[in-house]
């Protein structure tokens, strides 16, 4: 053979396995990810504790530091403050916040509602923490269900104007170990002055779901939408006993099962499809902008930029781990639905409130600044976290700029433009955490 055909078939040889080898990367990149991450992780973890402890403790004694800058961090005990919570139960979830007349409003895990005096003298170290008095609703808050997601009602608050909107997850027990959910929503009139709430029924789907394996898939999260309308998440309801069922009503149009909603009092449509178990949900009304975070299983956290008849993926397609029999792809684009806009692997930070946060809390910020919570996520120093991104809006896409450990549970997150003040509710610690500059 010529020397010039042996080279040409030589080079040809090197291409097909050079290309070949490229395929059996790509298509296992996510395998390699995860050695690397978790050898990572194994060299790295001891001294990572070791900063973790530090800045914890630089958070006790009242110092939370951004890129350098001191800030304050004042934690609020709830327990000290007047509410009760037993030694043997996990209140999870805790609860949830929002901000009224520059007043924290607090709804507690068995349906007491809360309210403290003005932010800023909360962070003059003047703490009041009262509770209105009566709502004519029952929460069903039971003590010896030993499952809390199961027992506890609340999902999440909204407040908009002087209205208080209540999630709730419907929960009601059929018989004994058999319960249906149904997400609707509360809608009750605060005033502080007469220390009531009194509520009414705001949304109700009428559907009625029976066979979760997971509690902890109930909840919904609500944002105020554009001309009067909300946006309302609901999971899957983790129907994993039949996976035929949760495929069904999760592309169903006949069913609210893994959907965000659009609602009002009159009437409700799909808004967008394919969500697994949503923990956060932020409207930017300036910019016409809708993030949600949401759960994936084990690993594929996901935020997402939500649009209207999009599809998500779940669970046909999830960056999380495989489960037999169900989820199918990785990739969303290739297989007809939308990618995320950031996604976790192999490690997820358990995903809960998202927010974007005013250029006036920290001037060094520049941007569009989106803030995700996290509760306890799959270890890895992955959760208990603040994690700081910058949106770019032409392009639609978020760079990561920072995490922030936190060192708890972040069940729920807003700010507070008027106070400059970043405002955290701390499950495991019970407490409102205050994050605010000098």
């Amino acid at each position: 053979m010529p020397k010039f055909l042996k080279k040409k078939l030589t080079l040809s040889l090197i291409f097909i396995i050079l290309i070949f080898f490229y395929y059996i990367v790509d298509l296992n990149f996510y395998k390699f990810q995860t050695i690397y991450f978790e050898k990572k992780w194994k060299y790295t973890k001891e001294k990572i504790f070791q900063k973790n402890s530090k800045i914890f403790e630089e958070q006790n004694n009242g110092k939370i530091f951004f890129e350098g800058d001191e800030f304050n961090f004042l934690k609020i005990s709830l327990e000290k403050n007047g509410l009760s919570y037993r030694d043997d139960y996990i209140y999870r979830p805790i609860g949830y916040i929002d901000i009224y007349k520059d007043r924290i409003i607090f709804a507690a895990h068995d349906g007491n509602f809360y309210y403290t005096n003005k932010i800023d003298d909360l962070k003059k170290g003047i703490t009041q923490i009262k509770k209105f008095k009566n709502s004519n609703f029952d929460f069903k808050f039971d003590i010896n269900d030993e499952d809390p997601y199961r027992s506890i009602l609340i999902r999440d608050i909204l407040i908009d104007n002087d209205s208080l909107y209540v999630v709730i997850n419907g929960r009601n027990k059929i018989k004994e170990d058999k319960y249906s959910l149904s997400t609707s929503v509360l809608k009750g009139e605060i005033s502080l002055d007469n220390n009531n709430i009194t509520f009414e029924k705001f949304f109700d789907p009428k559907e009625i779901i029976v066979g979760s394996t997971d509690f902890s898939h109930s909840g919904g999260r609500i944002a105020k939408y554009k001309d009067n309308n909300f946006l309302l998440t609901v999971p899957d309801h983790a129907l994993m006993d039949d996976y035929n069922l949760l495929i069904e009503k999760i592309n169903s149009k006949d069913s609210i099962v893994g959907k965000i909603l659009m609602i009002n009092e009159k009437y409700f449509e799909i808004f967008s499809y394919g969500h697994r178990n949503p923990q956060g949900l932020f409207y930017d009304q300036i910019n016409d902008i809708i993030f949600e975070t949401e759960h994936g299983p084990t690993g594929g956290d996901e935020i997402n930029l939500i649009k209207k008849d999009h599809h998500y993926g779940w669970p046909l397609a999830t960056y999380g781990a495989q489960i037999k029999d169900l989820n199918k792809f990785r990739e969303h684009n290739k297989n007809n639905f939308t990618e995320p806009l950031k996604f976790w692997w192999p490690r997820n930070c358990g995903m809960s409130e998202i927010i974007k946060i005013g250029n006036n809390f920290n001037k060094k910020w520049k941007g569009y600044n989106v803030l995700n919570a996290c509760l306890s996520g799959s270890g890895a120093n992955q959760g208990e976290s603040i994690y700081r991104w910058e949106y770019n809006i032409n392009k639609e896409k978020l760079y990561k700029k920072n995490q922030y450990y936190i060192g708890d549970r972040i069940r729920d997150m807003k700010y507070s433009q008027k106070n400059k003040t970043l405002l955290l509710l701390l499950e495991d610690q019970k407490s409102l955490g205050l994050i605010y500059s000098n």
